[in-house]
């Protein structure tokens, strides 16, 4: 079958499975320093975000995806006064995080100010004017970089990262230094007490749960508390999942009463449209045989791929 790339976009997720987007309109197509960028019309599902041939984010659903990375963390951390943001650059995280009154600072790094500049400009229905929020600080940086020079410790690190694909993995792949034990242990150092990290963490399915499996069995091995949670995102084509990591915190014992009532306390009810504390259990609930699949022992990701750690020893 012959594919006229004028009219269709396509979504390629791997060697067996593509999909296809009808496009009507193409906003913005170029390069960044780093990236290619496509901001499209695509009409099931709205303006499109193409990042290096990748669907990023889609207009109609991308509250989700941001209500799902941001709100369990910031709900459960106590004080939420200073928040760090790796990665996000069309600022619809960054839109979630100042919805809190008690945020005073919101530092969002980014390596590429082009992009961000770019989104800052033309995608004002993602960010909704987050960037001119006096609170938020933007630092265009490599993340890890970033942590490893500032003396700064957070309430709340949230990772919205691009995806991360063992298979593709080296050591001068800047993503790989992003999902390393080493990494999440630099993010834990520069945690305030009682505080939370999240990260976006792939697909997390019956049928494609490994990656989530790697990145969550790595998070565990710098964090007391890890949970795995999910959620349908429709322009995906599958449940999205996310880790919860705290030292203090027992995550497990959250609750929907708990969730609904840091909601009620902190005044943001009206603003979500997705995440609730029924929807948190939701989310949490995932069947027996991918409970028992996230759980397995297996390696986990280092600087350095070609090195393979331990297992952990129980």
């Amino acid at each position: 079958m012959e594919i006229d790339n004028r009219i269709w976009v396509l979504d390629y997720v791997d060697k067996d499975e593509m999909h296809f987007y009808r496009k009507t309109d193409t906003y913005f197509s170029g390069k960044t320093a780093s990236q290619d960028v496509d901001l499209v019309e695509l009409p099931a599902i709205g303006q499109t975000l193409i990042v290096n041939g990748e669907l990023q984010s889609a207009a109609n659903d991308e509250y989700i995806y941001h209500e799902a990375l941001v709100h369990p963390a910031c709900l459960l951390n106590s004080k939420l006064e200073d928040v760090l943001i790796i990665g996000g650059g069309e600022g619809a995280t960054l839109r979630e995080v100042v919805k809190y009154s008690s945020v005073r600072s919101v530092t969002m790094v980014d390596i590429d100010k082009e992009l961000v500049s770019l989104f800052s400009q033309t995608l004002n229905s993602w960010h909704k004017g987050s960037f001119q929020d006096k609170r938020a600080k933007l630092v265009f940086q490599d993340g890890r970089k970033f942590l490893e020079k500032t003396q700064e410790k957070y309430d709340v690190i949230i990772l919205d990262l691009p995806t991360y694909f063992a298979e593709k993995s080296k050591a001068s792949d800047p993503i790989q230094n992003l999902y390393s034990k080493q990494f999440y242990s630099i993010c834990s150092s520069h945690l305030k007490k009682g505080g939370l990290l999240v990260t976006q963490a792939s697909e997390l399915t019956p049928l494609d749960w490994n990656g989530h499996a790697l990145i969550r069995r790595t998070l565990a091995r710098n964090f007391r508390s890890v949970i795995s949670y999910s959620g349908f995102v429709p322009s995906f084509y599958t449940n999205w999942g996310f880790l919860l990591a705290s030292q203090e915190m027992d995550l497990e014992k959250i609750g929907s009463s708990k969730i609904d009532a840091l909601i009620s306390k902190k005044r943001i009810g009206p603003k979500l449209s997705f995440f609730d504390g029924l929807t948190f259990v939701g989310m949490r609930s995932l069947s027996k045989e991918l409970r028992k699949n996230i759980s397995k022992k297996g390696n986990i990701i280092l600087d350095d791929p070609s090195v393979i750690a331990p297992l952990k020893k129980n």
